[in-house]
């Protein structure tokens, strides 16, 4: 298998404790940093973007307040929360019986 040599050098500044926790995923993934640049480069090619949709914060306005209503309709009583789905499913099939 032929392989192109590398003749460009990308010089990045990061935070060290961003760079010391990023290679120690990446080396019990088996890779180093540079493989890992590569990898990420390659999929911004394939994707013609990055390989990920970006966001600004974790829920928007919208969640945000249906996660205030839920939580404020639990601590009335109007509401319960499960466990999990099961629980859910469960509780919803006993609603239809």
């Amino acid at each position: 298998m032929l392989t192109k040599t590398k003749k460009a050098t990308i010089q990045v500044r990061i935070d060290e404790d961003v760079k010391s926790q990023a290679v120690e995923v990446l080396n019990d993934l088996g890779m180093d940093a540079s493989t890992a640049i590569n990898v990420f480069l390659r999929q911004v090619i394939a994707e013609n973007g990055l390989p990920f949709q970006p966001t600004k914060a974790r829920f928007n306005e919208v969640t945000l307040k249906a996660i205030e209503e839920s939580d404020a309709l639990v601590k009335s009583g109007l509401s319960n929360r499960q466990k999990s789905v099961d629980d859910l499913f469960d509780e919803v099939l006993e609603d239809l019986e």
